[in-house]
């Protein structure tokens, strides 16, 4: 995901037309490098049209990503609509039961909105696509995401809740939709659970009752076990190929790094910015606190009291030896640029580790805040330090900063450096969004499809 909006404005693979995104706030806490980000964002042609021609993004909030969109589709936030905490995606389930749960709209929205998975449902039945309409041509499930969540089925027996499945509501993980689903659900408190048996709990990967077990539960897909395996036969096959066995060959240039990393046995290595760039000696990681995370993009008061300002967590060795106390300023440095500002010293991190809250530090003008709100004054993101490209290696190429198996984004990679700051103040600071309700000037109303990016 971190790649999309770089790709996008580079063309690489191709160019696009539209470029669609959900509540992801890519213009800010979501993306690596957000100056590089904004500026891909905003990137124009020889012929001075935008390379990303229209952006289509959907927020609860007057989010920074909000004012880059041609189109925005208001969302719900999750005290408005329905939601399900499913087994198909990431569910409650603990070691001994098998769980989930539901979201239900507590207090009725005050505006013209509806939810995002509302939305879509509505635009897939619009759109005649396979599985949002019958085969007469009308909308699969006219009640909305609620009749989705009811009557979906991934396969047969096989939905997003396994509660009180089948027509009677008498069976569990798999069985036939039930209407009243929904409503068990708010009775038992919007949680479903069902324990497994005892001699389920052990050498899963081999417990035959639990396999069977499994298969009945549609939670597996396969009785039999599941093997681990020490040496990876498919890792080698990558790396024979990078060797120039078979006829199918990597790209010269990916050959020496398929090389070093498909080792079909289990190894360490350094991080890939760490092996390219010096002088950086500390790691530093951030990462978006629970109670922002799990009220995804929330901005509210109760919130606020909780979390408005972030500071930089440091070892109290290393405050001693740089000479700040707790709230002092200071510069932090990594190999794309540099933020300033507050710490607080703890013992109870590592003395060669920083650390710090994502999503805490807002832009001006953004999220309804005023703008001397703490989020935006104090408040930071470790996020302008984190590039989204590794430095040039060997040839000259940039691979994206990503795990080369995984392709999964290394944003625990980070090395920095770290100095006492003279002034008080965080940077980088950028020019203020207009405020949604009250645009800055006519040249950066939010919502049209010609607003520029203000200059930094």
């Amino acid at each position: 995901m971190h790649m999309v909006i770089n790709n996008a404005a580079k063309k690489d693979p191709y160019g696009i037309d539209v470029l669609f995104m959900y509540m992801a706030n890519m213009a800010w806490n979501s993306s690596m490098n957000v100056g590089g980000t904004l500026d891909a964002l905003t990137a124009t042609d020889d012929n001075g049209d935008y390379v990303i021609p229209k952006i289509i993004y959907s927020d609860a909030y007057y989010s920074e990503t909000v004012p880059f969109a041609d189109l925005i589709l208001p969302d719900t936030t999750y005290l408005e609509r329905w939601d399900c905490i499913s087994l198909l995606d990431r569910p409650i389930s603990e070691p001994e039961l098998v769980a989930d749960g539901i979201r239900q709209p507590v207090v009725p929205p005050d505006r013209n909105v509806r939810g995002f998975q509302e939305v879509m449902i509505d635009l897939g039945a619009r759109l005649n696509l396979p599985g949002f309409v019958n085969d007469d041509g009308t909308p699969k499930f006219p009640g909305g995401y609620p009749d989705y969540i009811v009557n979906h089925e991934r396969k047969p027996g096989i939905g997003p809740l396994a509660g009180w499945r089948g027509e009677n509501g008498d069976q569990s993980c798999v069985g036939a939709p039930n209407p009243d689903q929904l409503q068990k659900y708010i009775d038992n408190g919007a949680f479903f659970g069902e324990h497994m048996d005892p001699s389920h709990a052990y050498f899963r990967h081999a417990n035959r009752g639990y396999l069977d077990w499994g298969i009945e539960k549609g939670i597996r897909m396969s009785p039999d076990p599941t093997i681990f395996q020490l040496y990876s036969e498919p890792m080698q096959k990558f790396r024979l190929a990078a060797r120039g066995h078979g006829d199918r060959q990597p790209p010269e240039r990916a050959k020496q790094r398929i090389e070093d990393h498909f080792d079909p046995l289990p190894f360490w290595y350094p991080p890939l910015e760490e092996q390219l760039v010096k002088g950086f000696p500390l790691h530093a990681i951030t990462q978006r606190p629970m109670h922002m995370y799990h009220s995804w993009g929330s901005q509210n008061a109760w919130l606020r009291q909780i979390t408005a300002a972030n500071r930089l967590y440091v070892h109290t060795s290393v405050g001693e030896k740089i000479g700040v106390q707790d709230d002092d300023w200071v510069w932090l440095a990594s190999h794309l640029g540099r933020v300033k500002c507050q710490v607080r010293l703890m013992d109870g991190v590592n003395p060669h580790t920083v650390w710090t809250w994502n999503a805490i530090g807002k832009r001006r003008g953004a999220w309804g805040l005023s703008d001397d709100a703490p989020e935006s004054n104090e408040g930071f993101l470790l996020n302008h330090l984190i590039s989204e490209l590794l430095p040039k290696g060997g040839g000259g190429y940039r691979y994206s900063n990503s795990d080369p198996l995984t392709g999964q984004a290394a944003w625990f990679d980070l090395r920095v450096a770290i100095e006492k700051a003279d002034t008080a103040g965080t940077e980088p600071l950028f020019e203020p969004l207009g405020h949604a309700s009250q645009p800055a000037s006519p040249d950066k109303i939010a919502f049209g499809a010609e607003w520029k990016e203000p200059a930094k």
